[in-house]
């Protein structure tokens, strides 16, 4: 690395580390005594305003050092790069360069990029997790960590982040009709795999919008974070639906969160919450295979909308450390979808990115507001057509290429 700028993360005298655990969507994070020091390298040499080094002091319970090379890591035990342009926050050893743990940070929204960064931080340098006390061992030569990493955690407040969104609330009300049928899928909080960020406040939009629809309560499987792992796709998928659709039925399947590509193959799969992204291929949900059990269904109409990318980088799509795909384009399963209408939210070789105004994925935010301006009633085309054009835009503007892509029968009517 070429003389990055490098921020070190010095702790007062006075304060512990941060480090513990973090209750998903709770403002608080738990603060413990650490033995470990921390340095952030800022990317592509930019400099750091003062104010932002000291909003990142405030988040994290760091003193936070501006320093002019990377010399200076030799009195730091991690190293954390910042790259929000890339929405990473990476972390590697000082003392090897290795890489140790990577995580989404908020792409320049920078109250949320330094919440995410101290969240990561709480998250995967615990005084409980092996990993601190691997590399505490190897910073003390193999000595035992200190009695003070021990001590009582203290409770810190971190600001929750606030939206402003449009599409919380339907601005349309339909009659209820029961041959309407939904399984909404939210993965935000992964068991092992990165967090895909906003896929919770997604499907909680996107349920609210089927409701107003017409789509009863009843009908509608919604499946969030550990209630999405992939036995529970397997079995509203391959049991659940057959038996409860027939040839009047109208069948949604939404998804958000994080889809992979195979690395041989380049097959694309949705990533359920006990996915592993180093076993793809056998914890993953295949695209084709989501495809031929909708198909194999007696419903009259198939609807399908994904807000997550298959390309092996960005918000909203993992890949195993340290692989690349081998081939050239990911197959997103495009030939495989039959009479089931698709909307996905970027090309198969693009990024997935977030409205972070609103709190929501940018393809998501589009969608809904594209189904409130037409009263609830729209057909896949219409949609496409208003949100498009909108999504294209908001990439561009973030220097980057995200495609809407319409597959399969447009004509289908939500």
């Amino acid at each position: 690395m070429k003389s990055p700028v490098l921020l070190m993360l010095a702790f007062a005298s006075s304060l512990p580390a941060l480090s513990g655990c973090v209750t998903p969507g709770s403002p608080n994070i738990v603060r413990e005594p650490s033995a470990l020091r921390f340095g952030a390298i800022a990317e592509n040499n930019r400099p750091w305003h003062p104010d932002r080094i000291a909003q990142i002091a405030s988040q994290s319970g760091f003193t936070v050092v501006p320093l002019m090379s990377e010399d200076a890591s030799g009195s730091v035990d991690v190293i954390v790069r910042l790259a929000p342009s890339k929405g990473r926050v990476e972390t590697y050893s000082a003392r090897t360069r290795k890489p140790l743990t990577a995580g989404p940070a908020s792409k320049w929204s920078y109250p949320a990029l330094y919440r995410d960064v101290a969240v990561h931080l709480a998250t995967e340098f615990s005084p409980q997790t092996d990993l601190y006390k691997r590399i505490l061992a190897e910073k003390d030569g193999g000595r035992s960590a200190p009695a003070g990493a021990a001590a009582a955690p203290v409770l810190v407040q971190v600001p929750a982040q606030a939206f402003t969104s449009d599409v919380e609330v339907p601005m349309f009300k339909l009659a209820e009709d029961e041959t309407k049928f939904a399984v909404v899928v939210g993965v935000e909080n992964y068991q092992t795999v990165a967090k895909a960020e906003h896929a919770v406040r997604d499907v909680r939009a996107v349920k609210a919008h089927l409701l107003a629809a017409g789509y009863p309560e009843r009908n509608i499987i919604y499946l969030v974070d550990q209630q999405a792992g992939k036995s529970a796709l397997d079995k509203y998928l391959d049991a659940w639906l057959p038996r409860n659709t027939d040839e009047k039925s109208t069948v949604l399947f939404y998804f958000s969160g994080h889809g992979a590509p195979d690395t041989e193959k380049g097959d694309a799969y949705l990533m359920p919450w006990d996915a592993d992204a180093k076993f793809t291929e056998s914890t993953g949900y295949p695209v084709k295979r989501l495809y031929a059990k909708l198909n194999a269904l007696k419903a009259r109409r198939v609807l399908v909308a994904m807000d997550a990318c298959f390309s092996g980088s960005g918000a909203r799509s993992v890949i195993g450390k340290g692989l690349r795909p081998l081939v050239s384009k990911v197959d997103d399963g495009g030939g495989a979808v039959g009479r089931a209408g698709t909307l996905t939210a970027s090309a198969s070789d693009e990024m997935t990115g977030s409205d972070e105004t609103s709190g929501h994925g940018l393809f998501t935010y589009h969608l809904l507001k594209a189904l409130n301006a037409r009263g609830g009633k729209a057909t896949l085309k219409e949609l496409f057509d208003a949100l498009s054009p909108k999504v294209r835009d908001a990439a561009r503007r973030d220097n980057r290429d995200q495609t809407p892509q319409l597959l399969g029968d447009g004509r289908s009517a939500l």
